[in-house]
């Protein structure tokens, strides 16, 4: 037996024990319990008055003795909770061997291979996981060959399937024999249910003596020759005894009929316990259906001012309140709808009731109860139709109006103005000052109270909108002057009725939707849920306007931030280009000796000073251009040229760095080289100087190859390399500002990523699109494409025209 088993029952039974000295106390006075023997065995002694033992003594005795068995329980019911889960189904090691034609069970532990370093093993595998493994030792008198290495393999995975079929069939014996008790246990608990439910404690039988059928008291038959079960989905619910003629012995044929007439009462009992039950469940709907209407009848009467009862006295119908009732009542039938009475049809005045006359007045009756009904819920349709229409209105205001306060105001008007009530108000919580402050109310009343900042705080006891908040829920009062959660307000004192809707978006309260009504019993569930709705679609309005003003703040100051940002640029790259172009402009005096012959070194110095000059020149040029782009002040001036042209110096200037690299840099021959163009000649050469350099930068061997082809009234020109290439997924990145393709800290090429985003936002004021395919296969490089319109479409500038 487990420890905690053992140490549970030994806590039981010294309660037990417990509870019988306890028992013997009360039963015997001053008599107290004396144990003895082992903590199992306990013996009651009576003591005398005058016994030696102290009652005080024995009673704190007891009370140590209880606590410290309290003490024992809780840690017995901590060590439960701490308990390793025991497995259902334990796991095992199976392992069979054969050798000599004969099949020996082992243990996986205890392999009967005498040399496991011989032994070809092959796992067995199931779902990607290894449950096991073949071993095979093979004959000392030849190696071991491929074929049958490979049959190994082969047996291993059908050795594999065949185990994974077991399992999967035992589990499947497994559920369906759960399922199969689970169903035994159903019918058992449906057919004890039954039996309580008919208030038959005792079991229920009859018997038949060819002549009536009568009650069968007896437990058992005393005497039967035939005895048939009758089941119902395989549960037990009876017996069929009969006792047979003496002159005349069952035969096989007699006790298959019985055999099938049991299986026939067996289903005729479950189809009249089926029935049964459905009886019952459809008089406990009629009954909810009953009383449904009771409840929808009693609303409908506490919301209407005018009278529900009228009399027609042969010329004219009139309501009563303006005539009398009649006192002579002749004979009355009430009107009923579901069987639920919601009036009364009432004559009056007949000295005798004629023939037929209470059948006809029967007929009226349920015509005039059905009629009335019809109304009520054509009433209800049309007034839930109108509250269907005014949300779905101020859900459209809503959705249309982007300042809080605004929408805030619009909800409440139009709410108060649809729906006919006394007054609106939407309350936001601030969760900060634990309040829910008055954002916006209806009418004069709202606007001054709004005024003043009316609040209130979140647990405040007397307060509908505060509960409303706390539990997340509708709170209705239909009646202010029975209702302790009404907080009166003195602007407000026409108030019979209140309903607090809080308005939640996901897991958030913003604030809670007070209505309030003049009329008592103005409210009801349904209107709740129709203001529910009507909350939520506020609240998500009143969240994307929350979202709109922030987002709409940040992007002013954003804009602001750029510009400021340009203007930095703008200026600085000026200021920093200055003083560098006189630093060059002396380099290059001092490289042409025109202040002295100068050293080895300081040669070698001057020519760094100069290279890494012109590299930080070309770096502020960049910055001071995508500042001149981004703020609108870059302008450019078309003229027409030809573009081979272009190419041409484009592959002089950048020939020395091909050179150094050796790399070749060619223009394609079947290169347009006619074509001329009406575009900025210095931008547009310097975007080629960009595709170039930025191509020479990741090719270490091979050529760069620029191509002009022209398409109809447009030009596409090509940069083609043989570098490492553009991942596929890089091939946008590689267009925004400080961008790198490699950006790790150990990248060869340097730059500052505003090379190529200069270029497409230059070919874009153009017209054109610039854009690069490549596989990302290092070898086989990128290409770098221009479409340019052959005149210009300038956009986003102010194109100057050269003269020629």
């Amino acid at each position: 037996m487990h420890p905690d088993e053992k140490s549970q029952k030994r806590v039981e039974k010294l309660f037990a024990d417990l509870n019988q000295i306890a028992r013997a106390s009360i039963a015997t006075g001053e008599n107290k319990p004396v144990a003895t023997g082992s903590a199992s065995r306990v013996k009651y002694e009576a003591l005398a008055p005058s016994s030696a033992i102290d009652t005080s003594t024995a009673s704190h005795e007891m009370d140590a003795l209880l606590l410290r068995i309290r003490e024992l329980e809780a840690k017995l019911k901590e060590n439960e909770k701490t308990a390793t889960p025991v497995s259902l189904y334990e796991s095992e090691e199976l392992g069979y061997a054969i050798r000599d034609d004969h099949v020996i069970p082992v243990q996986m532990v205890d392999s009967p291979i005498e040399d496991p370093d011989k032994v070809i093993k092959t796992p067995l595998t199931a779902s990607g996981e290894t449950i096991g493994a073949l071993k095979i030792k093979p004959p000392a008198d030849r190696p071991w060959t491929t074929d049958e290495e490979n049959l190994a393999n082969a047996v291993a995975q059908q050795v594999s399937l065949q185990i994974q079929n077991l399992r999967l069939l035992a589990a499947t014996e497994r559920a369906r024999a759960e399922a199969q008790a689970a169903n035994r246990l159903f019918t058992h608990q449906s057919w004890e249910s039954f039996m309580d439910g008919i208030r038959n404690s005792e079991r229920i039988g009859y018997v038949y003596d060819q002549a009536s059928v009568t009650p069968f008291k007896e437990s058992t038959p005393s005497e039967a020759d035939v005895r048939e079960t009758i089941n119902v989905l395989d549960e037990h619910v009876g017996n069929l005894f009969l006792k047979a003629d003496p002159a005349r012995p069952l035969t096989d044929e007699d006790k298959a009929m019985i055999s099938s007439v049991a299986q026939q009462i067996a289903q005729q009992v479950e189809n009249l316990r089926l029935l049964a039950d459905a009886s019952h469940a459809r008089a406990n709907a009629e009954e909810a259906t009953r009383r449904l209407t009771r409840e929808n009848w009693q609303s409908f009467t506490s919301q209407r001012a005018d009278s529900l009862g009228y009399i027609y006295d042969s010329i004219q119908v009139t309501p009563f309140g303006e005539t009398r009732a009649p006192l002579d009542i002749t004979f009355e039938q009430p009107l009923k709808v579901r069987g639920e009475e919601i009036g009364q049809l009432k004559v009056a005045g007949l000295k005798e009731i004629p023939p037929g006359a209470l059948e006809l007045a029967d007929t009226i009756a349920e015509q005039v109860s059905a009629h009335i009904e019809n109304l009520r819920l054509f009433e209800l349709n049309e007034k839930r139709a109108r509250e269907l229409e005014t949300v779905a209105v101020v859900s459209t205001k809503a959705s249309t109006v982007l300042d809080p306060d605004e929408l805030l105001q619009s909800v409440v008007d139009l709410t108060k103005e649809r729906f006919s009530l006394y007054h609106v108000h939407i309350y936001l919580a601030d969760e900060s000052w634990n309040t829910l402050l008055l954002a916006s109310g209806a009418g004069e009343i709202g606007m001054k109270m709004t005024s003043i900042g009316h609040a209130i705080q979140m647990d405040t006891q007397q307060s509908l909108v505060a509960r409303a908040a706390r539990e997340r829920s509708a709170i209705i009062a239909n009646d202010i002057t029975t209702d302790q959660d009404f907080l009166p307000n003195p602007l407000l004192p026409n108030t019979r009725a209140e309903m607090a809707i809080p308005i939640i978006v996901g897991e958030k309260v913003l604030g809670v939707f007070d209505v309030q009504s003049e009329q008592a019993g103005r409210f009801t569930q349904e209107d709740a849920s129709t203001y529910n709705t009507l909350a939520t679609q506020v609240g998500i309005a009143l969240q994307n306007a929350r979202l709109y003003k922030e987002q709409s703040a940040t992007v002013a100051q954003l804009r602001e931030l750029d510009r400021l940002k340009s203007s930095f640029l703008a200026n600085m790259s000026h200021e920093l280009r200055t003083p560098l172009n006189s630093i060059l402009g002396f380099a290059d005096v001092m490289l042409e000796e025109l202040d002295g012959p100068l050293t080895p070194y300081m040669d070698n110095d001057l020519r760094l000073i100069q290279k890494n000059g012109q590299h930080l020149l070309h770096l502020i040029n960049d910055v001071l251009d995508m500042a001149k782009i981004e703020s609108g002040k870059l302008n450019l001036i078309i003229e027409k040229f030809n573009l081979h042209e272009i190419m041409e110096d484009v592959a002089s200037i950048t020939s020395s760095l091909a050179h150094e690299k050796d790399i070749s840099l060619q223009i394609d021959a079947d290169s347009d080289h006619e074509v001329e163009i009406n575009a900025d000649r210095n931008r547009l050469r310097q975007v080629m100087i960009n595709l170039v350099n930025n191509a020479m930068k990741f090719t270490e061997k091979g050529k760069i190859t620029i191509r002009i082809a022209r398409e109809d009234s447009n030009i596409l020109i090509s940069v083609k390399d043989t570098g490492i290439g553009i991942h596929p997924s890089q091939l946008e990145a590689v267009f925004q500002e400080f961008t790198q393709v490699d950006s790790s800290t150990t990248r060869k090429v340097g730059g500052t990523g505003l090379g190529l985003p200069i270029s497409r936002r230059l070919i874009e004021m153009h017209g054109g699109r610039l854009w690069a395919e490549s596989t990302g296969v290092e070898g086989e490089g990128s290409t770098f494409y221009v479409f340019l319109p052959i005149e210009a479409k300038v956009v986003d500038s102010e194109p100057v025209m050269r003269k020629n």
